[in-house]
């Protein structure tokens, strides 16, 4: 994903595929592949649109105001579509009980394509919202590997491991930088499939539950999807200076220490971290729990980055510090510990300005 280019990031017949049979077998694995192939044909389709003006470079255009509606107006689709599944579903329960259950033979098989059509649009509504979202930050999402996509729908269904919940957080991150789609399609189909049986059992009542709960988790991944696409295009500057390249791996440290300064980590923070992750060679992954469990011997391993690549690398943590516009306490003490060890000090009118120009406009100004 970048701002040129994608980075090293037909529904027609999808009704027939059996989705709730995505936990085993042959065909699972026909169904997973199907989806990693169609999310994979969704990304290109829209790439192939012209790309609009970004934030940055719109005038009057903030994130607040347009990443938002791009999100307002996908989860009025997927509310549409959860709506009419749960209506058809309650047309075939009445179906079957007024014909004492001969209707049942068309109705339910009717409703259960409904189910698994459903589950495939919302996939690719929320494809099309994440895709609208990149665009929107001067960004776009590779179709061939896809991995940020997948990693965004993975931690907003809750398909994928939190770094924090296990004693191996170095594990969960690069198993998340490694996974392919199909490490998460399984997963991801018996989950959507599951949610759309599980809001259309009741008739009558699953018309409205099921729009709600289209709506609400749609609203979920979008939010994710906003706030992580603000922290890339925030931090691909640094990512791709040729002079902080070398040392990636100590900004992929300072960034854990940041974000986990403040608690938990976000969604949208470990998509990230993974993002960073997949950039670094194997070598850079050597004793990484040792390294994100000392934050003291980050800061004294900081003495060691030469004179051209200090600036980037501070920069680019205070950038980190500021993306998700608050700065706290914590993390101004990291950041004054790190820039005593490059010999730098921190600029703290300009985290200031960071703050108030990820709060207004969404993306910092080109002069930043």
């Amino acid at each position: 994903m970048s701002d040129e280019a994608a980075h090293p990031g037909d529904a027609a017949g999808a009704a027939a595929l059996p989705l709730t049979d995505a936990t085993s077998g042959a065909g699972a694995r026909s169904v997973h592949a199907w989806l990693e192939a169609l999310l994979s044909r969704a990304v290109r389709r829209y790439n192939r649109r012209p790309r609009p003006a970004s934030i940055a470079a719109s005038t009057g255009v903030t994130e607040r105001t347009q990443a938002r509606a791009v999100i307002r107006r996908a989860c009025v689709r997927s509310a549409l579509a959860g709506g009419a599944t749960g209506a058809l579903s309650t047309g075939a329960a009445a179906a079957t009980a007024e014909t004492n259950g001969l209707g049942g033979l068309v109705a339910i098989p009717a409703a259960a394509l409904a189910l698994g059509g459903e589950t495939v649009l919302r996939l690719l509504l929320h494809v099309q919202m994440l895709c609208e979202l990149a665009d929107l930050f001067g960004l776009r999402f590779d179709p061939d590997e896809p991995a940020d996509v997948w990693a965004l729908l993975a931690l907003t269904f809750g398909v994928a491991a939190h770094p924090q919940d296990t004693d191996d957080p170095a594990g969960v991150l690069v198993r998340s930088a490694r996974e392919r789609g199909s490490d998460v399609a399984k997963q991801l189909a018996a989950r959507l499939a599951g949610e759309s049986v599980a809001r259309n059992l009741v008739p009558v009542l699953s018309v409205a539950s099921s729009s709600i709960a289209s709506w609400l988790v749609t609203r979920r991944l979008g939010d994710t999807g906003r706030r992580y696409l603000r922290y890339r295009r925030a931090l691909d500057g640094a990512l791709c200076d040729e002079a902080l390249r070398p040392h990636l791996d100590r900004l992929f440290d300072g960034l854990w220490f940041i974000f986990t300064a403040d608690g938990r980590l976000k969604p949208e923070e470990t998509a990230l971290l993974a993002a960073v992750l997949r950039q670094l060679p194997a070598s850079a992954r050597a004793g990484l729990n040792e390294r994100l469990a000392d934050d003291i011997a980050w800061i004294e391993r900081l003495r060691d980055v030469p004179e051209g690549a200090r600036a980037p690398l501070l920069c680019a943590l205070e950038i980190a510090a500021a993306v998700d516009k608050v700065t706290s306490l914590r993390e101004r003490k990291l950041l004054a510990h790190a820039a005593a060890a490059l010999g730098l000090r921190v600029d703290e009118g300009g985290l200031g300005r960071m703050v108030r120009e990820f709060e207004e406009v969404g993306t910092l100004c080109a002069a930043a």
